[in-house]
C-alpha cells in the first residue's frame, strides 16, 4: 500500500505534477470567484494607503494578497495580478500608467504562491515570503521598473537621476517588514478554519502560536513601531539627502 501524502505537503514546487494542480485552479469557478474578490479588494486598498512620511505609506494589499494565494495558488495569483494593477490605477491614478508596473504584483502573487499554496503554515514560512517579496518585488524589480519608467515618459536625463540602489525604498520596506511578516501569519491563521470549512483548502493549516512566539511578535512590532518613529523623525531627510547612485 503507498503511503498518503498530506494536501498540505505535496508535491514538490519542482515537480510538473505542482504546476498541473496549480493551473488546474484556473478552470476552477469556486477559485475564480475568489481571486475576482481578491483582486477587487487589492485594487480598492491602492485606493486606502495611509501615508506615514514620504515614501512609507501602510496598504493592507499584501494580506489580502496572501489569502488568495494561499487558496489558489500562484498560476491564478499571477493572472489575477494582471487584472488588479491597471484596475487600481483606473480607481486611484497618479501619474501616467505604465504596464510593465504589473510585474512588481505579478511577482509578489508569484511569490505568495510558492510559500503558501499547499504548505503548512508557520510563523517563519510567513515572515520568509514577506521578506522575498519585500526585497525581490519592492526593491529590485520595482527600482528597475521604476527607472524604465523615467526614461520612457521623461527621458534619459531624469532616468539617469533615478537612483537605482533607492534607499528610501529599501529602508521602507525594511521598516514595515516585521509588522507586516506577523500579520499575514496571524490573518491566515485566523482565516484558515473558515477557508477549510468553505472547502477553499485542502487541508486546515492551523497555526499554533507557541508562547516564544507571541514573544518575537511583540518584539517584533515593538521594533517595527520604533523603526517608523525613527525614520519618520530623523532618517528620512539622511537616506533624501545620501541616497547611493548606481549608475
Amino acid at each position: 500500500m503507498s503511503e498518503c501524502k498530506s494536501p498540505l505537503t505535496a508535491p514538490s514546487i519542482f515537480s510538473a505534477a505542482y504546476w498541473k494542480e496549480a493551473a488546474a485552479n484556473l478552470k476552477s469557478i469556486r477559485m475564480l470567484a475568489l481571486a475576482a474578490m481578491i483582486v477587487a479588494l487589492r485594487a480598492i486598498c491602492k485606493m486606502l494607503e495611509i501615508p506615514l512620511a514620504p515614501g512609507l505609506n501602510i496598504n493592507v494589499a499584501a494580506l489580502f494578497n496572501s489569502v488568495g494565494a494561499m487558496v489558489y495558488g500562484p498560476v491564478v495569483g499571477v493572472v489575477g495580478a494582471m487584472v488588479s494593477d491597471p484596475l487600481g490605477y483606473l480607481l486611484h491614478p497618479d501619474g501616467p500608467y505604465f504596464l510593465p508596473f504589473m510585474l512588481s504584483d505579478m511577482s509578489s502573487s508569484f511569490i505568495f504562491g510558492l510559500f503558501f499554496w499547499r504548505r503548512r503554515l508557520t510563523v517563519g514560512r510567513a515572515m520568509t515570503a514577506k521578506f522575498a517579496v519585500n526585497m525581490v518585488s519592492n526593491v529590485v524589480l520595482t527600482s528597475l521598473i521604476m527607472k524604465w519608467y523615467y526614461l520612457v515618459f521623461y527621458g534619459v536625463e531624469k532616468a539617469q537621476a533615478y537612483n537605482l540602489i533607492n534607499l528610501t525604498r529599501i529602508v521602507k520596506n525594511l521598516v514595515m517588514f516585521p509588522v507586516e511578516a506577523i500579520l499575514i501569519a496571524v490573518v491566515l491563521g485566523a482565516l484558515s478554519p473558515a477557508l477549510y470549512r468553505l472547502r477553499l483548502l485542502p487541508e486546515k493549516p492551523i497555526l499554533k502560536l507557541k508562547p516564544a512566539h507571541y514573544v518575537l511578535v511583540g518584539v517584533l512590532t515593538a521594533l517595527s513601531v520604533g523603526l517608523v518613529l525613527f525614520y519618520v523623525f530623523f532618517l528620512k531627510g539622511f537616506v533624501a539627502d545620501h541616497n547611493i547612485k548606481l549608475f
